[in-house]
């Protein structure tokens, strides 16, 4: 059974994730104005790089090795570089074909605000809402029956058990790590621009360097090689504070 805790922790989780994307648009909008255009395009660059052609490359890979968790390290700079290069390069070309006339500071802010909001909200939906549907199932005795006309008998188990082995704490870490990842995204954003702005393409490969080193540990544990979750969600929380703390910085080099 999936505890009354557990599932209300699910819901927090989902709801957080857009209340974070509303929040920092109405923040940043009283404290300079968020621009329409790079937000809608920083939302739909995350879906297209990270979620269309990231994806694509890692079916790809993940086909013809199928052994990868037996080897988290170059699993993890694998991932680690991937999602680096898709995302900061696809930032770097929408800001420099698609945002000519958007290269201030303020425009940085509300693309980052459009990519990392994407992401907490997209993520979040999908972690988070197949286990709110599977914890419903499983508390209603209808978890096998609805589910054995689809999957493998192991298949049912595993989700089965990797439902029941989350708690409260894991969705709530959860919202913690959309927070902090969201500035995280928002920094990359607005380094990225700089870059753009100041002709400086080694600012991509920085980008592309910071990007694969807060993934690159997140792999340990997503292949079972770590289960320290906090450990994990308190290195997210170090580099999201740094990312708050440089951002700031930025402001002043536009």
């Amino acid at each position: 059974m999936i505890t009354n805790t557990a599932i209300i922790s699910m819901f927090v989780c989902i709801l957080f994730s857009f209340l974070l994307f509303g929040g920092l648009i109405v923040f940043y909008r009283k404290k300079g104005g968020v621009s329409v255009k790079p937000l809608l395009l920083g939302s739909v660059g995350f879906i297209f790089f990270s979620q269309l052609l990231e994806k694509v490359l890692h079916a790809i890979v993940l086909l013809h090795f199928p052994h990868y968790m037996d080897h988290p390290v170059w699993f993890g700079l694998y991932g680690g570089f991937t999602a680096g290069i898709f995302e900061e390069v696809g930032r770097f070309i929408l800001f420099t074909w698609l945002l000519k006339k958007y290269r201030d500071y303020q425009s940085g802010i509300s693309f980052g605000i459009g990519w990392g909001g994407a992401e907490a909200v997209l993520l979040t939906l999908a972690v988070v809402l197949p286990n709110l549907i599977f914890a419903f199932m499983i508390n209603s005795g209808t978890f096998e029956a609805k589910l054995g006309s689809q999957v493998s008998a192991e298949a049912i188990r595993t989700l089965k058990e990797g439902v029941l082995s989350h708690g409260a704490s894991y969705y709530f870490f959860g919202c913690a790590e959309r927070f902090f990842s969201i500035f995280i995204q928002l920094f990359l954003s607005v380094f990225v621009l700089l870059g753009v702005v100041k002709r400086k393409s080694i600012y991509l490969l920085y980008a592309v360097l910071i990007h694969a080193a807060v993934d690159f540990p997140l792999v340990f544990f997503q292949t079972g090689h770590f289960t320290l979750l906090w450990v994990i969600e308190v290195y997210v929380a170090i580099i999201g504070c740094l990312s708050i703390f440089f951002l700031n910085r930025l402001k002043r080099y536009f």
